[in-house]
Formats: C-alpha cells, sequence, structure tokens
C-alpha cells in the first residue's frame, strides 16, 4: 500500500535483525503518530508557523541507552562516547514511527466510504503531516466528468469565495488544475508578501484571510489521470521540512488512488439515480376535483419503484404503485418496461 524505498526496507531487516534487543520491534504494534524530524522525543514538539501541530509526539519511543563511562553529557550523537548501535537505533524508530503514522493515517482513509468524507479526512490527515492549520482541497478531474467540489479546512464558504476572486493562474491548486508551467508536481510558496510577482488581489486575500505561505500537492494516478489538488496554509512564512514532505507524499500518492474508486462510485451512483428519475412521469396529470403528489428518493444503486397516473375514460383515474425487486440497472431496465407497457 505504501511506496517503501527499497534502501529503507533493506535497512529496516538488517537492522531488526542486528538490534532484537534494543527494544524496538514491538513499535510496529503501535500507532503512535509521528513528531517533527529534529524533535520526533520531545514531549512537546515546537510549533510551525506559529501553530501547534496537530500531530503529537510518538507515544512509544526507545529509552535512551546509557552513556558509556566518563563520557561528557555534551558528547555528539556520532562521537567516540556514543555506545554501538545508538545511532541506527535512534535512526530505525525514526523510520517506525513514519511507517506506523502512515499506516494509522491510510487506515482511517481506507474507511470511509462517501466521497466528501474521505476529501476531509485526506485534507486534516495533509494538514497534520506538514504541520498547517487550514486548507482546501479541489476536486476536478481531467475528463470533465465531474463531480466537481471545493472542501476547505478551517475555511469558511465565505473564505472559499474570497479565494474565487483571485486569478485562477495565481493561485497554486490554479496551476495545478490548468496544467500550467510550475504546476506538475509540488508547488511551495514559503512567504507570500515577499514573492516576486505576486498578483495584487492574491496578497490582499492572503492578508484578509491571515495566511502568509502555502504548500500544495496534484492528486493524480496513472489510470484516471489529474483529479484535483489540495493546499495546506501557514499563518506565518513557514514551509515543510523534506522529512515531512516525503511522508505526505506518500500518503497523498495513496489518497489520490482512494479518491479515484470513490470519484467513479459517485458518478455510477449518480447516473443510475438520473436514469431512475428520467423513466418516472415528469409530471402528474390534471384531474377535475383530484390532488395529486408524489415523492420518490432513488437509492444508491438505483432502484425499481416507481408510480404512475393515468386519466381513463368516463372522468375515471388510474394510479399505479409498483417495485421490481432488487436494485440497479436490472431492475432500474424493467421498471422501465414495465411502466411504459401499463
Amino acid at each position: 500500500m505504501l511506496d517503501i524505498p527499497s534502501r529503507v526496507r533493506v535497512h529496516v531487516e538488517t537492522l531488526l535483525a542486528a538490534q532484537n534487543d534494543m527494544g524496538v520491534c514491538d513499535a510496529f504494534e503501535q500507532y503512535a503518530p509521528v513528531g517533527k524530524p529534529d524533535t520526533m522525543n520531545a514531549p512537546h514538539p515546537p510549533k510551525v508557523a506559529g501553530i501547534d501541530s496537530t500531530v503529537p509526539s510518538p507515544a512509544h519511543t526507545v529509552a535512551p541507552a546509557p552513556a558509556a563511562p566518563g563520557a561528557s553529557s555534551a558528547t555528539p550523537a556520532t562521537g567516540a562516547g556514543t555506545p554501538p548501535g545508538a545511532v541506527l537505533q535512534d535512526r530505525l524508530a525514526g523510520w517506525v514511527s513514519d511507517l506506523t503514522t502512515l499506516h494509522e493515517l491510510t487506515e482511517r482513509l481506507a474507511r470511509t466510504d462517501a466521497l466528501d468524507g474521505a476529501l476531509q479526512e485526506a485534507l486534516s490527515a495533509g494538514a497534520a503531516l506538514v504541520g498547517a492549520r487550514r486548507g482546501l482541497v479541489v476536486l476536478e478531474p481531467r475528463d470533465g466528468l465531474g463531480p466537481d467540489t471545493t472542501i476547505g479546512l478551517g475555511l469558511g464558504r465565505a473564505d472559499l469565495g474570497h479565494m474565487e476572486t483571485v486569478p485562477r493562474s495565481s493561485l497554486p491548486y490554479g496551476r495545478i488544475l490548468d496544467g500550467l508551467p510550475g504546476g506538475d508536481g509540488e508547488i511551495t510558496q514559503p512567504d507570500l508578501f515577499a514573492e516576486d510577482g505576486l498578483d495584487p488581489r492574491h496578497r490582499e486575500v492572503a492578508a484578509r484571510l491571515g495566511y502568509a505561505a502555502s504548500y500544495a500537492l496534484p492528486l493524480s494516478t496513472d489510470a484516471a489521470g489529474r483529479l484535483g489538488a489540495v493546499v495546506w496554509l501557514y499563518d506565518e512564512p513557514a514551509e515543510p521540512a523534506e522529512r515531512q514532505r516525503h511522508l505526505v507524499g506518500l500518503y497523498a500518492r495513496y489518497a489520490a488512488e482512494h479518491l479515484a474508486r470513490l470519484v467513479e462510485v459517485e458518478r455510477t451512483r449518480v447516473s443510475m439515480a438520473t436514469i431512475a428519475e428520467e423513466l418516472l412521469p415528469s409530471r402528474l396529470p390534471r384531474v377535475a376535483g383530484v390532488q395529486l403528489a408524489a415523492r420518490h428518493r432513488t437509492g444508491p444503486r438505483g432502484g425499481g419503484d416507481w408510480y404512475d397516473a393515468l386519466p381513463l375514460p368516463d372522468a375515471a383515474l388510474g394510479l399505479a404503485v409498483g417495485s421490481v425487486t432488487g436494485s440497479g440497472p436490472s431492475a432500474i431496465a424493467a421498471m422501465g418496461r414495465l411502466r411504459a407497457s401499463l
């Protein structure tokens, strides 16, 4: 599920075989979120761009090995006084922490079965990985078949409306979605107000909404192509560290595959609902002395329930309500044939 470099896999396997006495193996069973690269074992990770990270430091850490007799407390990690294997142990603990964090986040995403919920989960998880507090995800499949939607994190509808007043080519997600130069990968804007050539309207909206930096990634798969883009916003000038970029890149790759499947499910659901609704009468007949009203709710896979009203000779009125067993295309087709026959 995760694209872990072969070099990392080899190191992990080798170290696990050689360091069984270090107390690290059981860390694979933990679901401890990852901390900042340089404060992985700190109880309180520092703020990123003035924002408290939503991902706490790992709950399972390896106790540091005792210092060699006579070694100074200021001895560097790579100095002669470092116990054998301590550096490897710390590095392995970092890899385990990263892997367990990605496993937990991808498991949470996999449990979402609705498109809007999956988009919200991906946006929130990515914000935690890059140390941001706000952001937005824009779903706009390249094939133009929809569904198109925009979901914000920490941004209201009015805030999203303000951002839509900025020329699309000036926004990171616009450059990604429109295939503009520089929009085929990550887009980092560590300090918007110090950036040369920034659109005046973009500068105005950023100041109004209170964000000073952004980090954007495309959401795409080999099969479906570009699906959308996600942007995380920082309150102060900042950018994710290399380790954070690597983690969120792996997560975004999996999230795009999951979202592609949900997009197909949503398209199928909309198509079924549209067909079922079109097969039902667009309006009911008017009959003197009778008022008719009907309400029909289509199931997720399309159902075979139907109704009709038929004016008959001698001022009579025929009412029909029926249901075809099952759901899906076959039930809808059978319902259409029955109603037409009637």
